[in-house]
């Protein structure tokens, strides 16, 4: 049995996922694994392992984490892991367009020991994600002919769930995307020397700089979906944008951005005082 987690702990380290679910999806088969004792993985000692995190009193959150950890595991042994968990209402951190901008600005001025090539490079990077949107493993997979530099639309095949979207080109990216494309082959990926764990380091480096200790790549996903709401834009659209299955995951943005509550509560200052409350307003 030992050897079996092993393997997938090599399999782990090899994959694309960021360093730290890596380290946290290890722990949690480790916790597991000395749980099981002599017994092998399967299905029903994974279910019976989550019940007994529940009566232990571990929060939602952290059950759905084991969850997700424990599937991933089996999936790799070829075996189904289902279980229906409330899904704990947690709101990702807001970070402003002065957060966004300061991480682009912090990527023109590089890190040290940095070339021009590469500060260059990790702007184009951060644009990306925060102007399209796209999951960090969609824009590594991302090839130059995904992009119609005429038609200023770029093509995302095969994301999440398998589907394949376009997303308009906002012009802040054309400049940085054509530089980066420029001396490539149509079938060269955009960002080929990188993978899902220099994008984290180049992104969450770049933040703490800024002093912005919690950015990471996906925080970039958050803003281009939290920005297009407080814009206005139509939630079906921003749905389509970002490739989600559902619309209720798009809707996650409403909550992080509180405009539209904003301006529901500014029709309370719209109305106008009662005799009563004049009097009282004038007194103070």
């Amino acid at each position: 049995m030992g050897e079996v987690f092993e393997l997938y702990h090599e399999a782990l380290l090899q994959s694309d996922r960021d360093p730290k679910t890596v380290s946290r999806y290890w722990q949690i088969i480790s916790s597991y694994r000395t749980w099981l004792g002599n017994r092998q993985p399967d299905v029903v000692n994974a279910k019976e392992f989550l019940a007994d995190l529940r009566q232990k009193g571990y929060e939602p959150a952290t059950v759905l984490l084991y969850y997700h950890g424990l599937r991933q595991l089996l999936e790799y042994l070829g075996l189904a892991l289902e279980v229906k968990l409330r899904k704990p209402h947690k709101l990702p951190p807001y970070f402003d367009r002065g957060d966004i901008e300061a991480v682009i600005r912090q990527a023109e001025l590089g890190l040290p020991h940095q070339t021009h090539k590469q500060k260059r490079r990790n702007k184009s990077l951060v644009l990306m994600l925060a102007y399209t949107g796209m999951r960090k493993s969609e824009l590594l997979n991302l090839l130059v002919s995904d992009i119609d530099f005429n038609r200023r639309v770029i093509t995302v095949r095969q994301g999440k769930g398998g589907r394949d979207r376009v997303i308009p080109m906002a012009d802040r990216i054309v400049v940085p995307l054509r530089e980066q494309c420029a001396g490539k082959t149509s079938k060269e990926k955009i960002f080929s020397n990188l993978n899902a764990r220099s994008v984290y380091r180049i992104v969450t480096s770049l933040a703490k700089r800024c002093g912005l200790d919690t950015l990471h790549p996906h925080s970039l996903r958050h803003y281009f979906g939290t920005r297009l709401v407080e814009k206005g834009a139509n939630l079906r659209d921003i749905q389509e944008l970002m490739g989600h299955r559902s619309l209720e995951t798009t809707a996650i943005y409403l909550d992080i951005s509180p405009s539209h509550l904003r301006q529901s509560v500014a029709l309370l200052d719209s109305e106008e005082l009662l005799p009563l409350e004049q009097n009282i307003h004038d007194q103070f």
